[in-house]
């Protein structure tokens, strides 16, 4: 089964523009985006991200040992969000952005820690999809927990819809 994102243009320049500040200690940002299962052809699934939350500076912990660490009044305030948002179906991304060009990956960090997330959101959205999204400066990779799945599936590309229209394409390599 495929899995494809789309926002539009107006959210993504409101995510990037949040991913891109400086933060007075960590070395990069990390916010949250909601989204929910639409309509896609026989054969996949599509991802439609409404909107987005940027995670206050004070739930950030210094912690020199990666890029950027958020605390528990950030993942309580996840878990609030999507056990509110559970009626209409709207699950939580994390994203956060890599500063370099070209297709994006979980580094190391990203892969040991953030799938932690997805069972305590699945726990209290349940009918929803949640997952991970990492930016690059021009391109970007995603992995969705589609409703009752806990396996973190590759999308096959995000669609960046507006103008101009962006497509962050990883089928090829998938």
């Amino acid at each position: 089964m495929t899995v494809a994102i789309k926002l539009t243009g107006r959210l993504y320049g409101e995510i990037r523009r949040d991913l891109e500040r400086p933060h007075a200690f960590a070395h990069e940002r990390v916010g949250f985006v909601f989204g929910r299962v639409g309509t896609g052809d026989a054969s996949g699934k599509l991802v439609l991200l409404t909107r987005y939350h940027a995670i206050p500076d004070k739930q950030y912990i210094n912690d020199p040992t990666v890029g950027a660490r958020i605390g528990s009044d950030a993942m309580t305030w996840a878990m609030q969000a999507v056990y509110h948002g559970r009626v209409a179906r709207e699950g939580l991304f994390h994203i956060h952005l890599h500063g370099y060009k070209g297709e994006t990956g979980m580094s190391r960090t990203d892969r040991e820690e953030i799938p932690l997330m997805m069972p305590g959101l699945q726990s209290v959205g349940r009918d929803a999809p949640h997952g991970i999204i990492i930016l690059s400066l021009d391109h970007g990779s995603a992995w969705v927990c589609l409703p009752g799945d806990a396996t973190l599936v590759p999308c096959g590309n995000i669609a960046v819809v507006g103008a101009p229209v962006q497509v962050f394409d990883r089928s090829r390599s998938l």
